[in-house]
């Protein structure tokens, strides 16, 4: 007893001590549990099968709203790449029989656990091709020598003031019928970095102008 009463203050202290790393610890806890559930996670995954005719799905697993905004495709051919920016026209224009999945939502922003078709791989394809740079082909020409296909979908996340996108590759399997699409990786990736989200910004300016300039007819 006597020990105690002479080390009071230094365990009283070493008490405080230990609780205030004690609280330290659940603060940077809770701080990182908040943080990661506020995180944008965009799923981009196939339905309805795995040849071209099957739909290219996008899921919200975020906590928060996400509103899509526009999907890119990058096709890569070896020797060359057609990247195209799909709009909400050029989805209008998809075939009649793209017919989306039940409980799709078409537009309006996804909460969590929503989903939305962006139209069938063959379909993403042909736009890809349609509006990529060089003469006017079809899928046909390119067998062999399509190689994947990259999907990037951006879209705006809570108050943020920079867009946020996911990206997932697909390898395109021609040397058999029906063509196939097969994922390349087991998991989406986020882009959520304000260097990569910056990138994104100057591409979607970049886009507005050319579309612009197309609209302007120069």
């Amino acid at each position: 007893m006597d020990w105690l009463m002479a080390h009071a203050d230094a365990l009283n202290l070493a008490l405080n001590a230990g609780m205030f790393a004690v609280w330290v610890f659940y603060l940077q806890l809770f701080l990182w549990n908040y943080l990661r559930a506020r995180k944008p996670r965009l799923l981009i995954n196939r339905g309805k099968g795995s040849d071209l005719e099957a739909l290219c799905l996008v899921s919200n697993m975020s906590q928060e709203p996400v509103y899509p905004l526009n999907v890119y495709f990058t096709l890569d051919c070896g020797d060359e790449s057609c990247r195209a920016a799909i709009t909400d026209r050029d989805l209008l224009a998809a075939p009649a029989d793209d017919d989306p999945p039940r409980d799709v939502t078409s537009h309006g922003p996804l909460t969590q656990g929503d989903f939305m078709s962006i139209g069938s791989f063959r379909h993403m394809l042909d736009l890809a091709v349609k509006f990529g740079e060089g003469e006017p082909r079809s899928l046909e020409d390119l067998r062999g020598r399509i190689r994947t296909l990259e999907v990037m979908v951006t879209g705006a996340f809570g108050g943020d003031d920079l867009e946020i996108a996911a990206r997932r590759t697909f390898r395109v399997v021609t040397d058999r019928e029906p063509w196939t699409v097969v994922p390349t990786e087991p998991q989406t990736r986020q882009i959520s970095s304000r260097r990569e989200r910056r990138k994104l910004r100057r591409m979607a300016i970049d886009d507005l102008a050319r579309d612009e300039k197309s609209f302007r007819g120069g």
